[in-house]
């Protein structure tokens, strides 16, 4: 197991279970520099593994991820537009090479999540094989209310999995949905009752485990190999997509009513 002192990730493997957890709680869980590169380095040592039968994804506190980190927007509003290209190519692409690390896991992938799924954070749920959500958890897209599209492969997993109208109405529209509604729209597995998400978890996570491993893997593979195949363009064309919109007046409306807790005002 890692040390957690200073972890902002913290991997535990046992058993054949790799966990995976987030942890910033006082953020809750929004994914700093630090966060990605930690994630990237535990997807790593998950891809390389080869007892490892599934992996959970955590996050510790009453929010799974609020997405992304508060203070590299704020620090991108000090800058000049095109001043902001290469803070977002290296914030973004980091976030992308984890979640390209991810999707090339071998292994069943479950996301256990609770409170919030916000932004990037629903980027990286949406990507686990399965989601096993706590009752009342909510599943906010939040890019629209930056003024800004989609980042970590969000735009391409959300429709594949709820169907291109759908995805187009929660991302266009910044519609959050609960644990329940998701559920019935097949973006999440199961539905826990408070303070039963880990034993959810846990045994889902068994019951993959105790299948015939090589099987596993296999099937895996061609079930989601057309995708991955695919990911890292679609990865590209989504920051291309976000930096456009972090150039502009509406990007920086955004994100300033963001920070200060109002609703923006788009088109003036």
């Amino acid at each position: 197991m890692d040390d957690p002192v200073g972890q902002e990730v913290i991997f535990e493997q046992r058993q054949g279970i790799a966990w995976i957890t987030l942890n910033r709680p006082a953020a809750r869980n929004a994914l700093s520099d630090r966060a990605l590169q930690q994630l990237l380095e535990a997807f790593s040592r998950c891809v390389a593994s080869p007892e490892l039968r599934a992996v959970i994804l955590r996050g510790t506190g009453p929010v799974f991820c609020a997405g992304g980190d508060v203070a590299f927007f704020r620090q991108l509003l000090e800058l000049l537009p095109e001043a902001r290209r290469d803070p977002l190519a290296h914030y973004i692409g980091l976030a992308h090479q984890a979640m390209l690390a991810l999707a090339r896991i071998p292994v069943p992938v479950i996301a256990a999540v609770q409170g919030a799924v916000a932004g990037v954070g629903m980027s990286l749920a949406c990507r686990a094989d399965f989601i096993v959500a706590e009752a009342g958890c909510r599943f906010v897209p939040a890019y629209t209310a930056l003024g800004t599209t989609p980042d970590g492969g969000l735009s391409q997993v959300l429709p594949a999995i709820i169907g291109e109208q759908r995805a187009l109405e929660m991302l266009m529209f910044n519609r959050s949905i609960d644990a329940a509604q998701a559920q019935q729209w097949g973006l999440v597995s199961h539905v826990a009752e408070p303070g039963w998400l880990e034993r959810s978890v846990m045994e889902l996570a068994e019951g993959l485990g105790a299948g015939p491993a090589v099987a596993t893997r296999q099937l895996k593979r061609l079930v989601k190999g057309e995708n991955l195949a695919r990911l890292a363009d679609h990865l590209d064309r989504e920051l291309q997509a976000f930096t456009a919109c972090a150039l502009t007046a509406e990007f920086e409306e955004g994100v300033s009513a963001f920070l200060e807790k109002r609703t923006p005002v788009f088109g003036r």
